[in-house]
């Protein structure tokens, strides 16, 4: 809870219309998600039964021939969102919060750090379960420790790129819209 109080101070207050805002663009994203969701574990379910009662088991070349349930679970949260993300920033913000609801230019430290965050979950997370997964199929004496270690890395940098260029263009794109419906209010 501190961290959470610690981050609120930092950010600052909330402006209520960009609140009510971004709530709507995270029900229509969840509700994208949880749609989404719902149907892939029901196509898993439908996998699996009929591989049962049929007696063709889905881990043969059958397998192969499948959508695959996570590329449908991987298509949802994309889509979910780009979805929300593409609300709020047609609505002219990324944050609801004050400190960056109105600012004029990109603010290079927020964005640093969170391309930092980025980068360090990526990393971390890819690194964990490479070795997680190895672990349960070749056993601990046979994890590639340095060669794990090295694809964390690599998708440390390749996380903090991807966040950097993406939060970028989400600020900059939102400072444009906020612009132009500002000049639209104006005229």
């Amino acid at each position: 809870m501190n961290l959470i109080k610690r981050y609120n101070q930092i950010m600052g207050p909330k402006d209520e219309r960009l609140e009510a805002e971004e709530n709507k663009s995270m029900k229509v994203g969840g509700t994208i998600l949880l749609i989404g969701s719902v149907l892939s574990l029901y196509y898993a379910i439908m996998l699996d039964q009929v591989s049962s009662t049929t007696g063709q088991p889905i881990f043969t070349a059958l397998g192969e021939k499948l959508i695959p349930v996570h590329l449908l679970l991987v298509l949802t949260i994309l889509v979910a969102g780009v979805v929300s993300l593409t609300m709020q920033t047609r609505a002219g913000y990324f944050s609801s919060h004050k400190r960056f609801a109105e600012v004029d230019q990109v603010p290079w430290d927020f964005v640093s750090l969170f391309a930092l965050f980025c980068g360090a979950i990526v990393g971390i997370l890819t690194c964990g379960m490479r070795i997680v997964a190895e672990v349960q199929i070749v056993g601990l004496e046979n994890v590639a420790w340095m060669g794990d270690l090295a694809i964390g890395i690599i998708f440390f940098i390749m996380g903090f790129l991807v966040g950097f260029a993406a939060i970028t263009l989400t600020i900059h794109d939102a400072i444009k819209r906020r612009r132009a419906l500002e000049s639209e209010l104006e005229d």
